[in-house]
């Protein structure tokens, strides 16, 4: 009997549960259902990952930098140790939706998602993965990115035109250097996606093009030293076309400056090139 008393005391113990408080607030610890099983794969943690469902929700439903109490008061209130919810607590502050301030003035307060935050989910969720092909790739990209000029050229923030001049007046001025490695060029053509996305002052449009092109680069499966100054040279001036097209406020000349640009990138294959994302190994 002594036994079996340890054993339900260790069982109680891995998750982390504090039974007094979870009586003074059964309407939050309902949320929190801990079902105790024979088998390894049942750990403490768990109890952390819903502990961290609940405040993540409370989170989104307040505004940024609201604080949500000490430590210890939401620990009573959720009905867990301080052990179970400060584990919670790093989960949603390496999230960026938690800040976590010591002291006496201390406490937990609120942080809205950046577009950072998003970009480096979507990035772990696609990293492992290779794009099926250009044209798949591009199927996606073209509507995105038509979008995106489209708004792009009514773009009226000054600093931001302001860079876009200044990166046409760079790629003009570093056009006898215009041959240098795919690798790199691509990552030159992606900045530009990036600062478009920025002038077309829509949030969506932004989030969806850093995704799909941030990490893209290219990979040569069978191209020669000419296939690859060919595809360097063309990137660049296709590039700079729908820059130039932009500055200069011209929807009807961005389009056509993009599908110009889409008809390349859907034709590297046949160079020997194949977009893909880069592998982030940990």
């Amino acid at each position: 009997m002594i036994g079996s008393s340890k054993s339900r005391e260790h069982r109680r113990n891995n998750y982390d549960i504090n039974e007094k408080e979870i009586k003074k607030t059964p309407s939050l610890a309902r949320q929190i259902v801990v079902k105790i099983k024979n088998s390894v794969l049942v750990k403490s943690s768990s109890t952390a990952d819903r502990v961290a469902i609940i405040l993540r929700k409370r989170i989104l439903s307040l505004q940024e930098a609201a604080y949500m109490g000490s430590q210890a008061s939401i620990a009573a209130e959720v009905g867990v140790s301080l052990p179970t919810l400060r584990q919670a607590a790093r989960m949603l502050e390496s999230e960026g939706l938690l800040t976590i301030k010591p002291g006496k003035d201390g406490g937990y307060f609120t942080r809205r998602p950046t577009i950072e935050t998003a970009m480096r989910s979507a990035s772990q969720f696609l990293s492992p993965k290779d794009l099926n092909s250009n044209s798949m790739f591009m199927d996606v990209a073209d509507p995105i990115v038509s979008q995106i000029l489209l708004a792009a050229v009514s773009c009226e923030d000054k600093n931001l035109i302001n860079e876009l001049r200044l990166f046409v007046e760079e790629q003009l001025a570093n056009s006898k250097n215009s041959k240098l490695s795919p690798d790199y060029s691509f990552k030159i053509s992606a900045e530009l996606i990036t600062l478009l996305a920025k002038m077309s002052n829509n949030i969506l449009l932004e989030l969806f093009a850093r995704i799909l092109w941030d990490e893209i680069s290219v990979s040569n499966t069978a191209g020669t030293f000419e296939d690859t100054q060919k595809i360097t040279l063309s990137n660049y001036s296709t590039r700079l076309g729908v820059a130039e097209a932009v500055l200069a406020k011209d929807k009807d000349k961005a389009l056509s400056a993009w599908r110009k640009r889409s008809k390349f990138l859907r034709s590297c294959p046949k160079l020997g090139f194949d977009l893909t994302r880069i592998r982030n190994i940990a």
